[in-house]
């Protein structure tokens, strides 16, 4: 197969699948439902196994076939294009989202919340992930792109990594092997991502409680909660902030379509009113090119593109 692959060569693919991948399959799938844009066209193929063994077979399968991989997590830091995407989604979600903790430690599948698992950290009076409450997506992303917030990075709870090479085979890497940086873990870049180790430290539940209450409410001032968006569209660049870049620009409360930069924190783009990709990648290079001709700076992308985006 190669990385156009012809229908019939699709629909052999998606039967094998679904003999091996324990979990869904399907043709056609409309992925804007399983993005924090509500953005995205379909896949040619859905696989969601429901156990790391189903994992390693769809990863197998694919690369065998050569067929293009997409590996969706929770959705938060991507856009989809409106063709949707050609090959194969291996969709890790609430298919792979158990939390299993013992003693200091718990163990999380690759698609559970972020969210849940801080939460239920903060419940069992476990403390170092309070300060990531209310960043979106799931573990497995989380990991990838280390994320984090208010000077606490993911990296500094995690033990280790666990899940697949894009050939299938296994991959397991303690936090020591992984060079976590700012909104980036290289290592994790060619991996699929099953679950992790963390560690946390004995506190109160009151006061982590409050803790991440505090951070929620900073949020909610702070950023666009109101309309679907993938969250901070660039990082940060060296001595600046993207947000206050984009504002400076002139570009808040600038639209394409049904996209806007959020009047709120320029930083984000919405979806305010069934934007397209396509109204998102408008915008995304028109600030681009707004802030380097205005300040000299190439803005960085945080969220992800995926498909074709061409015109």
């Amino acid at each position: 197969m190669t990385a156009n692959p012809t229908p019939r060569d699709l629909r052999d693919l998606a039967a094998h699948l679904a003999a091996v991948a324990e979990g869904d399959v399907a043709s056609g799938r409309l992925l804007a439902p399983y993005t924090s844009y509500r953005i995205g066209g379909p896949t040619a193929i859905w696989a969601a196994p429901r156990s790391a063994q189903g994992v390693q077979r769809v990863v197998e399968a694919v690369h065998s076939a050569g067929a293009p991989l997409f590996v969706l997590g929770r959705g938060s830091n991507l856009l989809i294009s409106d063709r949707g995407w050609p090959g194969v989604t291996l969709y890790i979600g609430e298919n792979l989202s158990d939390i299993h903790f013992a003693g200091e430690q718990a163990e999380a599948g690759a698609g559970c919340l972020l969210m849940d698992l801080v939460h239920a950290a903060v419940e069992r009076g476990l403390g170092g992930m309070e300060l990531l409450a209310g960043i979106p997506g799931g573990v497995g992303g989380a990991l990838r792109m280390n994320a984090g917030a208010f000077g606490r990075e993911i990296e500094s709870q995690t033990l280790e990594v666990a899940g697949f090479t894009n050939d299938g085979g296994p991959f397991r890497a303690a936090r020591e092997d992984i060079t976590f940086g700012y909104r980036r873990a290289p290592e994790l870049n060619r991996v699929v991502i099953t679950s992790a180790r963390f560690r946390f430290q004995p506190d109160s539940p009151e006061t982590l409680r409050a803790r991440a209450e505090e951070v929620l409410g900073l949020r909610a001032r702070k950023q666009p909660l109101q309309h679907p968006s993938c969250g901070s569209v660039f990082k940060r660049p060296p001595g600046y902030y993207a947000g206050a870049l984009i504002e400076e620009a002139g570009l808040k409360g600038e639209r394409s379509g049904g996209a806007e930069v959020s009047a709120k924190h320029a930083g984000f783009i919405l979806n305010i009113a069934d934007a397209t990709a396509a109204d998102v990648y408008r915008l995304i290079r028109r600030i681009e090119e707004r802030v380097f001709a205005r300040f000299g700076v190439r803005l960085e992308r945080e969220v992800l593109l995926v498909g074709d985006f061409s015109d």
